[in-house]
């Protein structure tokens, strides 16, 4: 990955307009990764993103999530090559950036406050904005939708898909995906391919990949089949390691693992590492027992495989602690629910003697 200055230095210099207006409502760990980019930049260096989070600890997502923070800013341009590998950082003139002059307020990185929070495991995740909910669209709207060319040709096309007339709320769905998330047409038909070839031609499914897609800011077909080739890619890999091969994910499965990868935020590594769990307790795929392992996990707050060590070595110490047992209490029964005796054996034993003797005499 090559990294471009708009002019060369002989030191690593900083502009006063950065440290006054964009350096103070920064994320500290977003400033960082700037200043260690424009350190590397003056001096001629390459780079990786798995080289640039090893420097700072952190994963190549909390290093990408940085990199598009000061992108949306105009401080950086991404460059991408074909195969969707970040190819070229380039710092741009900040004099050339509309809107944030000297003085001039910059947003936050997210809500009120001085941006992202940091944690012990990296840089906190944003929420990422929820998809408008879908609400009744008035009927003199959806007539007008309904006569526009462009949702025509989607009733046409979507009726082709699934062999039948669409239902008034597959319908409906449309008019939400195009009127309210404001998707193009282009990318409404190739909604409606994925989910076909996902086996799904549900109106709940649809409408929740489509939430997925805007809450990942995907707007064109090529950024949708970008996201799809990797979670089909993740797909494929989670179903090897449970052994199962030669069919798609059904919806359930597809459900497990979107909230593995999407709400849990797993690496695939993590994911993996439960899978084999489940096989070596199971003896079988298992999306139910992984989905426990996975969630107690999300729970413990894991990030990365080592901290499943961990949690492995407390777990095994503590069942090597000795336990103390503690003494069982006698329950009254009909033979011991009155105090017991105590008798003197010897003199017992005496007396015995004393009677023998008397008898025989």
């Amino acid at each position: 990955m090559k990294l471009h200055l708009p002019q060369d230095g002989g030191a690593t210099m900083i502009e006063n307009n950065f440290i006054d207006n964009y350096m103070p409502k920064a994320n500290g760990e977003f400033v960082k990764l700037y200043l260690y980019l424009l350190r590397c930049a003056q001096a001629g260096r390459e780079l990786s993103l798995s080289a640039i989070a090893d420097v700072f600890d952190h994963t190549e997502k909390d290093v990408r999530r940085a990199l598009a923070y000061w992108e949306k800013l105009s401080l950086l341009r991404l460059q991408y090559d074909t195969g969707g590998s970040l190819s070229e950082i380039s710092f741009l003139d900040h004099s050339s950036v509309s809107g944030y002059g000297s003085g001039s307020a910059i947003p936050t990185a997210v809500g009120a406050s001085s941006g992202l929070e940091e944690t012990a495991a990296g840089i906190a995740e944003p929420e990422a904005p929820a998809a408008p909910a879908r609400h009744q669209i008035s009927r003199s709207r959806a007539l007008a939708l309904k006569e526009q060319e462009q949702i025509r040709q989607l009733i046409f096309v979507a009726e082709q898909y699934f062999s039948r007339p669409l239902t008034s709320t597959e319908q409906s769905n449309l008019l939400y995906f195009y009127d309210t998330l404001h998707f193009s047409a282009d990318l409404i038909e190739y909604l409606i391919e994925y989910c076909v070839s996902k086996g799904s031609s549900s109106p709940h499914y649809m409408e929740k990949v489509a939430q997925e897609w805007y809450k990942e800011g995907i707007t064109t077909v090529e950024q949708a089949k970008s996201s799809s080739n990797l979670y089909n890619k993740n797909y494929f890999t989670i179903f090897n390691a449970m052994g199962i091969k030669g069919r798609n994910p059904a919806p359930a499965e597809v459900e497990y693992m979107d909230r593995w990868l999407n709400q849990y935020d797993f690496t695939i590594e993590i994911i993996l590492e439960a899978c084999c769990r489940t096989i070596r307790q199971t003896h079988q795929p298992n999306f139910q027992y992984a989905d426990k392992i996975l969630e107690q996990w999300n729970k413990a707050g894991v990030h990365h495989l080592s901290d499943i060590q961990q949690l492995d070595a407390a777990h095994a110490q503590k069942k090597a602690r000795p336990v103390k047992e503690t003494p069982r209490s006698v329950q009254p029964n009909r033979f011991n629910n009155f105090p017991q005796r105590e008798y003197n054996w010897s003199q017992l034993e005496q007396q015995l003697l004393y009677a023998q003797e008397k008898k025989e005499g």
